[in-house]
């Protein structure tokens, strides 16, 4: 993941009383569309724009990205500006994304009454850009505006003639949904897709402009949306089962990569007022040892520890001293430790360069030094070590029979040095990539120095994937941390989409998700620093304060330390939950990411001698609010979720 500083967002929120000026329509910081909301139901679909290099369009999400995005809200309207990135998927990674952008773009999503939303549109070319064209993508999920027979129920409106065809807009009906898009002048409808290749979606687009364009020139569309629909209101049925417990869960945890000169005051104020269970610390190892003969120790002994070295082993005292148990990960190793860099792979993906096989001894003693110096001087002792994301080299790269070894050599090393700190196994980018650690977990020599699995959640996963995960770290009887907990790692570049309540319901909704599908003992949310910032203000002087992201973690952490996750069940898809059970304290926590309208909710299974339940709830208006008590009745109580809320039931012995 890109780990560049950022400066954080600067609005202050004051009891989210901006809460209310958000309005329908759902966009990503890069420009997409993820849908409108019509009575507090998200009607989703995507949009996207492109330059393409053929005149032959093809469907490439990536690519509709815009590049270099910025993202604000002015009242009901979002804005998006950057550069269109322009390439053919077949011919590898060839986006236009430099600054300054050859083709600049800005759109403007604009509220227009309930379910409908304006999308203007504005591309100027800043030189000569040789090109197929651009075009304007849209994308239906299968599942919403699919017909009976399981087709796409298409009408063309206001069409014109001779061939090609062309129409003002276009209207998508099913037995659920129906979405009308209009048109500000007549144009080809180039392309569906191809239903041969399989999707999630139905895929259309049409050309904004077509042909190169000169400097100077610009292009210009306005389209309308408007959504229909059935929006589900029916009362939701869960139901507990505490006589299966699972894991754990110590907690939500932080990671604390210093990088900017505003992390201290961020990180004292969320270790005064968040329950940190893990933490992750960076070991900048190319700052420690920059020259193989030089010793780190001695450097450090005779004044000369870099200052970001010191800042980095405070920052572990820190933490140590609040006996929060600690991750170290290097995402820089010296350049004398790393083999040549291979060719194409330059920073732009975060090094990618692989450790050289005959500097292996140099390096594991670097790294002890590092721990022994970090415990004999700071008074703190990571209890896991790992290589960043090494799975896609950000910044070491290695292959699963590479990570096996390291985990071999290191796990060694730091026994042979009397240091108590065991490998992480994984610390993927991702979830997908759940094969990487199997040449590990079957190498005994391997398994006997790994301390805990551990995977990043960026992007997501699958139910499967998650599962995988899960289960690996049953097998070995270890701990399983997100090392690394979010959704959009390109996020830093545009901080304002963090006030967005989308935003953070989706970062919850996949925390809670982890924590009934695969159980983790702890989430370390990245970042606790002012990278990624859970908070506003901190700029000229203005006080920090929780934004609603700060208090939506903060909920999901009043789950008690230790107690362990136990099976749920929903029948809404608009609802996520998860449950945790301490039957020997008698404790309960249930937690509901109402991702949908307003609906009543049935929780059963609950023990029969309880009586009542606290309840909490975050949502863009309210911060960890304490609600009445919900009384429970028969091992059953009722709660109405609010639409877009974050919803926790919890007692205490």
């Amino acid at each position: 993941m890109n780990t560049m500083s950022r400066w954080v967002v600067a609005m202050v929120w004051v009891c989210f009383s901006c809460g209310a000026a958000f309005g329908q329509a759902e966009v990503s910081g890069w420009g997409s569309l993820r849908g409108i909301r019509l009575d507090g139901e998200l009607m989703a679909f995507t949009t996207g724009v492109r330059a393409v290099g053929s005149a032959t369009p093809d469907v490439d999400r990536r690519g509709e990205m815009l590049g270099n995005a910025h993202f604000a809200r002015e009242g009901n309207e979002q804005i998006c500006t950057g550069g269109l990135r322009m390439g053919d998927p077949r011919r590898g990674f060839a986006y236009i994304f430099r600054a300054p952008n050859p083709l600049g773009c800005r759109m403007v999503f604009e509220d227009a009454g309930p379910g409908a939303i304006n999308v203007d549109v504005l591309i100027k070319a800043n030189v000569d850009v040789k090109m197929g064209g651009i075009y304007f993508y849209l994308h239906l999920p299968i599942a919403d505006y699919s017909n009976e027979s399981g087709a796409l129920n298409i009408s063309m409106l206001s069409v014109t003639g001779p061939a090609p065809l062309k129409a003002r807009g276009l209207r998508f009906a099913s037995p659920r949904r129906q979405l009308e898009m209009t048109l500000d002048a007549p144009r080809e409808i180039v392309f569906a897709n191809d239903r041969r290749k399989p999707s999630a979606d139905w895929d259309v687009c049409f050309p904004l402009s077509r042909g190169n364009l000169a400097a100077g020139r610009t292009v210009h569309a306005r389209i309308t949306f408007k959504v229909f629909g059935e929006v589900d209101k029916t009362p939701a049925d869960l139901a507990i089962d505490p006589s299966r417990p699972g894991s754990g869960f110590d907690g939500i945890g932080g990671n604390f990569r210093l990088q900017s000169p505003g992390d201290g005051p961020q990180v004292q104020y969320n270790l005064q007022n968040l329950r940190v269970a893990w933490g992750r610390v960076a070991m900048p190892l190319n700052l420690w040892q920059p020259k193989e003969d030089v010793d780190p120790i001695q450097a450090a002994h005779d004044g000369k520890l870099d200052k970001s070295v010191r800042e980095a082993m405070e920052m572990a005292r820190t933490l140590a001293q609040k006996r929060i148990p600690m991750i170290s990960s290097v995402w820089s190793a010296p350049d004398w430790a790393l083999a040549r860099q291979s060719g194409g792979q330059g920073l732009f993906f975060g090094g990618r360069r692989r450790v050289n096989p005959k500097k292996w001894d140099d390096l594991c003693k670097s790294i002890g030094s590092y721990l022994e110096y970090l415990k004999q001087n700071y008074g703190a002792e990571p209890r896991l070590f790992s290589f960043n994301e090494s799975n896609i080299g950000i910044q070491v790269l290695q292959s699963p029979e590479e990570h096996a070894e390291a985990i071999k050599r290191l796990g060694a090393y730091f026994a042979s040095r009397g240091l108590a700190t065991k490998m992480l196994l994984g610390d993927t980018g991702d979830p997908t990539p759940v094969d990487f650690i199997d040449a590990a977990m079957a190498d005994a020599k391997a398994v006997k120095y790994i301390g805990a699995v551990s995977f990043h959640s960026w992007r997501g996963g699958t139910v499967e994937q998650f599962t995988r995960w899960g289960k690996a770290a049953k097998k070995l009887g270890l701990p399983l941390v997100v090392a690394e907990a979010g959704t959009d790692s390109n996020s830093y570049a545009y901080p304002n989409i963090f006030l967005e309540p989308w935003y953070g319901l989706e970062e919850i909704s996949q925390y809670v998700e982890m924590c009934r599908i695969c159980q983790p003992a702890s989430i370390l949310q990245w970042q606790l620093t002012e990278n990624y910032s859970l908070l506003s203000g901190g700029q000229s002087g203005e006080p920090l304060g929780p934004t609603e992201r700060f208090w939506l973690l903060k909920q999901l952490d009043a789950t008690p330390a230790g107690s362990a996750a136990i099976p749920i069940t929903c029948d809404k898809p608009a609802i996520i939950a998860c449950a945790f059970a301490d039957a020997k304290q008698g404790v309960y926590a249930v937690h509901l990411v109402n991702n949908g309208a307003t609906r009543p909710a049935t929780i059963s299974g609950l023990p029969s001698n309880l009586k009542q339940m606290q309840v909490y709830v975050t949502d863009a208006a309210r911060g960890m609010k304490e609600m009445e008590p919900l009384p429970v009745s028969g091992g059953t109580a009722h709660v109405t979720l609010d639409t877009q809320s974050f919803t926790t039931l919890i007692n205490l012995p």
